[in-house]
């Protein structure tokens, strides 16, 4: 769960990313073509880019490669049934939303085709004469037209709706439409539909205006600032955003738009690099324990090797700790003495706690604490019961007893 929770938060801080450059550099632009496909691509990287990770060469300093890596200790548990946990019934809310939000697209999609079937094909588009009304508003290829409508303002609301079909606006709607019923939870893909919807507008005016007269354009776009209802896939001609439609018509194209289109590609190359790059100890977590110990220990050999910056302590011994009663005896205690937290239970948390610690010269274990965790309670745990467990065999260095640092990763699962 943690793992959707940190994809539905990237994805949103990019998409945000997108929508604020979009209001304060693109919005005001006559460069129509290039802000449908900056929107669409907004969408789309914002849902691949949580799913992008660099890796690199290397450990983390403190993790100095030779440290001795120990077999990982397993602790299981099955969530807590006490009382009523909201965070365990997040993920069937969501899925129901989604659900709901989906069925309403594919009746509203429904029919929108149902109505598609009456029209008929005439100057490169599909036209349908709606009965008694004088909406107009465009789905897929088929132009809707009211039947109220005079000669001249069906002819210059043809003129506009045209272009929405000859383009396919409308799949770029269905596009956001469907992102929404996914990522409902999302409040920028709202404003990133709003924005979309009004460019595609800004698009049509500007084809539409070079072939009539512009007056007679603008006074009619005026006329219509009644919104068609219930067809919120189609484009209407006669939209809220009337005023804004009016003011890019008669707005002059700017000049620095095109040093405006190269910054896009770099924000997006800077959130890739943000979101994806994971420095060593972030790759630990998501190892197994092979990788991990190769990552960490890289070769062993049996050869003596100090830390460095810690005077008299050691990462490579000839003779490994032990403690009493073996290894298995050990991961057996600690099984047996560690609790799974209440609130990592609570919140689903599971993940790998990586501990490092000193047995020193007389066993005793030493400065243990977490390198690497998972929260909610999880790497305290394993902090305690390893500083109250009894003393090991030192590690020997030509039969004497010598501190040696040792890594310890303990995974907690719900089962």
């Amino acid at each position: 769960m943690n793992n959707i929770l940190n994809y539905l938060l990237e994805s949103g801080l990019a998409l945000a990313a997108f929508s604020l450059f979009y209001l304060v550099a693109l919005k005001s632009e006559k460069s129509f073509n290039f802000n449908r496909f900056y929107l669409l691509g907004s969408v789309g990287l914002s849902l691949i880019i949580p799913l992008i990770s660099f890796r690199f060469e290397g450990v983390p300093s403190n993790l100095v490669a030779g440290t001795i890596f120990l077999d990982a200790v397993s602790l299981d548990s099955s969530p807590t049934n006490k009382g009523m946990n909201f965070l365990s019934y997040l993920p069937l809310v969501y899925i129901s939303v989604s659900t709901i939000l989906l069925v309403k697209l594919i009746g509203r999609t429904t029919t929108l085709l149902l109505k598609r079937h009456q029209s008929q094909k005439i100057d490169q588009v599909r036209q349908c004469i709606i009965a008694d009304s004088a909406e107009a508003y465009t789905f897929l290829d088929t132009v809707f037209l009211g039947s109220q409508l005079s000669t001249e303002e069906q002819d210059l609301i043809l003129s506009h709706e045209k272009v929405h079909a000859k383009e396919w606006h409308s799949l770029d709607i269905l596009f956001f439409e469907l992102i929404t019923a996914l990522l409902w939870i999302n409040p920028f893909i709202y404003l990133i539909k709003k924005l979309a919807r009004t460019n595609h507008e800004y698009l049509a005016d500007a084809q539409a205006i070079q072939n009539a007269n512009r007056e007679s354009y603008i006074q009619t776009l005026a006329a219509h600032t009644i919104r068609a209802q219930g067809y919120e896939l189609a484009h209407a001609f006669h939209t809220s955003s009337t005023l804004k439609r009016i003011k890019m018509i008669n707005q002059q194209n700017n000049q620095i738009m095109k040093i405006k289109q190269i910054i896009p590609f770099v924000l997006g190359l800077g959130l890739v690099l943000t979101f994806g790059c994971e420095d060593a100890v972030e790759q630990l977590s998501e190892m197994n324990d092979q990788e991990a110990a190769k990552a960490i220990a890289q070769v062993q050999t049996s050869a003596v090797k100090k830390v460095e910056g810690m005077e008299g302590v050691y990462d490579q011994v000839e003779v490994l700790p032990d403690p009493s009663g073996g290894m298995t005896e050990f991961y057996q205690w600690i099984a047996g003495n560690m609790k799974y937290p209440t609130q990592a239970r609570k919140d689903g948390v599971e993940g790998k706690v990586f501990i490092q610690f000193i047995v020193d010269e007389t066993g005793q274990l030493t400065e243990v604490k977490s390198i690497k965790g998972i929260g909610a309670g999880c790497d305290a745990e394993a902090v305690r019961v390893m500083k109250s467990a009894a003393k090991w065999a030192p590690g020997l260095v030509d039969n004497k007893p010598v501190k040696v640092r040792m890594i310890l990763p303990i995974t907690f699962k719900l089962s």
